[in-house]
C-alpha cells in the first residue's frame, strides 16, 4: 500500500467516525436534547471548569493517579467536542446555564 492510499485510508475513516458522532449527538447541528444532556454530565464529571490537578484530601498533595484518571476523562469529554465542532462554552450545565472559558482549543 502505497503512502497515499494510506492517506486516503485514514481520511476516509476520520469522516465515517465524524459522521457517526453527529448522527448520535446533533440535529441540525445542534445538540440533541439527550446529547446535550449527557455532554452537560461529562463536562460535569472532567471538571473542565475547575481544572485538572487533583489533591488528595488525605496528605493535601498532588495526587498524581487521580490526576492521571482525570486527564483520560477529559480527553474523552474534548475528543467528543473536537469530533463534534462545539466548543464547551456551547455545552450547558444541569441549570441551563452556559460557561464561558472552556474551549476545546
Amino acid at each position: 500500500m502505497s503512502i497515499e492510499q494510506a492517506r486516503a485510508r485514514l481520511y476516509a475513516r476520520f469522516h465515517r467516525r465524524r459522521a457517526a458522532y453527529h448522527a448520535t449527538f446533533l440535529v441540525n447541528g445542534k445538540p440533541h436534547p439527550n446529547a446535550a444532556a449527557v455532554l452537560a454530565d461529562l463536562k460535569k464529571v472532567a471538571r473542565i471548569e475547575r481544572g485538572g490537578i487533583v489533591i488528595s484530601p488525605v496528605t493535601r498533595m498532588v495526587d498524581p493517579l487521580a490526576t492521571a484518571y482525570l486527564a483520560g476523562q477529559r480527553d474523552v469529554y474534548l475528543r467528543i467536542l473536537k469530533f463534534l465542532s462545539l466548543e464547551s462554552s456551547t455545552v450547558e450545565d444541569d441549570d441551563g446555564n452556559r460557561a464561558d472559558t472552556a474551549t476545546t482549543g
